[in-house]
């Protein structure tokens, strides 16, 4: 037959493996298909994710006239009767290197083709200082274990669209995905192979559940100013809304990246707490102004050509002053937002 007269001349010839002969330069050839994202951990400075590859290469000794054998064209041959090259991943966690235990698909042109799948832990440094706005770039390196040139089907940009069976991440969108050579010239390596992957975090979460809700607590900061002195409820007011500050970031602090670096969003809820400590300062002094007026001895508030009393002057000055600090007080809850765009 000729399916096994074709087994017997790919398994039975002694030469089967690398050919010296190469195609475009290049004996192994890599490509990858992105299947999801599983993880990218800002603590532990991790990149979890799962992708399809197809590693393929030449070997002359591999070929065949498919007129031979019944017009055969591709056949799948066991890896004990062929060369499979050994690939490894510098920045890899726990596996560095791919399990390629599988079976390869032969073409009568002596193109070997090596697809499977494989989910990948690697190492990537995370920057979360412009967290929750915060875009990242993880890669993933491979490099040859034995003596041949590593390459890549198509540089630059690889996926002008995600495939439709790709899973999409709940935290990170897949933006791009760049490949590229990188030169080593080293005695054992001459390149490598790098997949950079460009994630950017969807923020409206931060935006609904976190930044919107304190950007509220500070402009009531400043409405404090708006309250009358009589009431005697401006301190209790002020007290309040520092209490729910406190009551609140213990839920922030738990959603934001435990890591070194400091992030925009830390910042700004510092930046909400000083200006919370810095109304109450403030409302106290006013305060103090306005009943130290009060205990200057006056039965009269006008004098007897007309004129307003010193008593009365001091407390419309402390009311203009009440308008002026609002205002102050809601341009720097404003201002404070701008952290983000920095």
């Amino acid at each position: 037959m000729p399916l096994e007269k074709l087994k017997i001349h790919l398994q039975g010839d002694s030469k089967v493996g690398i050919s010296v002969e190469l195609l475009d330069q290049k004996q192994v050839n890599i490509s990858m298909l992105p299947m999801s994202i599983s993880n990218l951990n800002a603590a532990e400075q991790t990149f979890t994710f799962n992708a399809g590859f197809s590693i393929t290469w030449f070997d002359r000794n591999l070929a065949w006239n498919k007129t031979d054998y019944d017009n055969i064209t591709k056949v799948v041959i066991s890896k004990k009767f062929v060369w499979i090259p050994a690939i490894a991943i510098p920045n890899g966690i726990g596996s560095v290197s791919l399990a390629l235990d599988r079976s390869p698909v032969i073409s009568n042109t002596g193109i070997a083709t090596l697809p499977f799948l494989e989910s990948l832990k690697t190492s990537c440094q995370i920057d979360i200082t412009r967290y929750p706005f915060d875009q990242q770039r993880c890669s993933i390196l491979f490099m040859p274990a034995n003596d041949y040139k590593l390459g890549v089907h198509m540089t630059g940009s690889i996926i002008t669209r995600l495939p439709p069976f790709f899973i999409d991440n709940s935290e990170w969108e897949l933006a791009d995905i760049h490949a590229k050579v990188v030169d080593v010239q080293t005695e054992q390596i001459s390149s490598l192979v790098s997949f950079e992957f460009f994630l950017k975090r969807k923020s409206m979460f931060y935006i609904v559940s976190i930044i919107f809700p304190m950007a509220l607590l500070s402009l009531l900061n400043a409405c404090v100013f708006l309250l009358p002195a009589d009431s005697g409820e401006k301190m209790s007011y002020l007290i309040s809304i520092f209490v729910s500050y406190a009551v609140f970031m213990n839920f922030v602090n738990d959603s934001i990246p435990k890591s070194g670096d400091v992030c925009r969003l830390s910042v700004y809820l510092s930046l909400i707490l000083c200006q919370s400590c810095l109304a109450i300062i403030t409302n106290m002094a006013t305060l103090n102004v306005r009943n130290n007026s009060r205990l200057q001895p006056s039965n009269d508030n006008v004098n007897t050509d007309g004129t307003e009393r010193p008593q009365e002057k001091s407390v419309s000055k402390v009311r203009r002053t009440d308008h002026i600090l609002f205002g102050v007080f809601v341009l720097l809850a404003l201002v404070s937002l701008l952290v983000f765009c920095v």
